[in-house]
């Protein structure tokens, strides 16, 4: 019988680069799994579980993936899922469920479970980078007091900085010309994501992260490229209503959306950050986008039908009114938009020649150069 191996990592930083240590010990750990004839026990859930199933895909090693199952979707469909998000080899490629119920409802519960089944089904275990006094150590050391082999090989004590994810915008360098420039626009911002783009595989997006050494390939003005070259906006269902999805403008000008760009610790991520695309308000109502209006939400059934897309509950915790918000249900197209009618808006006048590799129209920065340029 071929021995399992599991590939230990904890918890990692929201925005990994390719020179990592852990990354790069982790790719190295799957090579020699795969070359000793190994069968890795992998998960999904986290990049730390996540990244090990990227490698053995790459590297066509035999795997075991561990995933919750979703008692309204069949086995098929969630293992159809996750063999297109990370282009597994059915022949190489078999699978354990964790049920649903309290521990798709609970994070932390199947995160447990996942641990626990991977070391029991393992017989070598193979740590490296496992943070000390954490879950994992206690797990392993456990492990080795119960007869398991582990094999410190590629084990690092060197964790990957947890990077600063927070962007603050200095007021003071802020162009006041950007706005006059701008007019009466409706504004798109976008922001880093921590994970895969809409629309963008699992294998894509650690396979970005891998060949990148020196920078997260994911950040907002990376965002801004993808968006200019796909020509479209991706509709998202974040903090919406159930089954709506949609695309958010801001009809603040820039200098004033600066102030609402804040780090929200709850959801370990920027409101939106200083790269967007901004419209015309006058084409709004020709392209769909209808402004938002805000309420308690019991007023949502009192509300005709074709309006209750475009409500938005005040909230308990923040206050959305000052985004001054529209919305388009359903992906926008900007092959709508004419070209001069369609600005980019970056950061730092280095962040131009980025823009322009892909976007031939106007492109503003939020920061003047030197000679109080902000559009090249």
């Amino acid at each position: 019988m071929d021995k399992r191996a599991v590939i230990l990592n904890s918890r990692q930083s929201l925005q990994p680069r390719g020179a990592d240590r852990w990354i790069v010990q982790t790719r190295r750990a799957v090579r020699y799994a795969k070359s000793r004839g190994y069968t890795l026990v992998t998960s999904v859930g986290m990049s730390a579980w996540e990244m090990t199933l990227y490698f053995a895909s790459r590297f066509g090693a035999r795997r075991e993936v561990i995933v919750p199952r979703d008692e309204n979707a069949e086995p098929d469909e969630i293992r159809s899922f996750w063999t297109a998000q990370f282009r597994l080899d059915d022949k190489l490629t078999g699978w354990h469920e964790i049920p649903r119920g309290r521990i798709a409802r609970d994070r932390a519960v199947f995160q447990k479970t996942r641990d626990r089944m991977a070391l029991e089904r393992a017989e070598i275990i193979l740590p490296v980078d496992i943070r000390s006094g954490g879950n994992l150590e206690g797990r392993l050391f456990r492990a080795e007091r119960a007869g398991k082999t582990i094999d410190r090989t590629f084990r690092t004590v060197q964790t990957a900085p947890e990077r600063t994810c927070k962007i603050v915008v200095d007021s003071s360098r802020l162009s006041p010309e950007t706005d006059s420039r701008l007019g009466d626009a409706l504004v798109h911002w976008t922001r880093t994501c921590h994970g895969p783009w809409p629309g963008e595989t699992r294998y894509d997006y650690y396979h970005a992260v891998a060949s990148n050494a020196d920078r997260y390939p994911r950040r907002a003005l990376d965002t801004l490229c993808r968006i200019l070259t796909e020509r479209r906006l991706r509709a998202s269902p974040r903090h919406l209503r159930r089954g709506l999805r949609a695309v958010a403008f801001s009809a603040l000008p820039p200098t004033d959306a600066v102030g609402l760009m804040k780090w929200r610790a709850r959801y370990r991520e920027m409101t939106f950050e200083p790269y967007g695309l901004a419209i015309e308000r006058s084409l709004a109502e020709k392209l769909k986008i209808r402004r938002v209006f805000y309420g308690n939400p019991d007023m949502y059934d009192y509300l005709e039908p074709e309006n209750r897309d475009y409500f938005q509950n005040l909230g308990r915790v923040g206050d959305w009114m000052p985004e001054r918000e529209y919305r388009h249900l359903g992906d926008f197209e900007l092959e709508s938009i004419p070209g001069d009618r369609l600005t980019a808006i970056v950061l730092q006048p280095e962040d131009i020649d980025t823009i322009r590799r892909v976007h031939s129209g106007s492109v503003l920065a939020l920061y003047a150069d030197k000679q109080g340029n902000i559009s090249i």
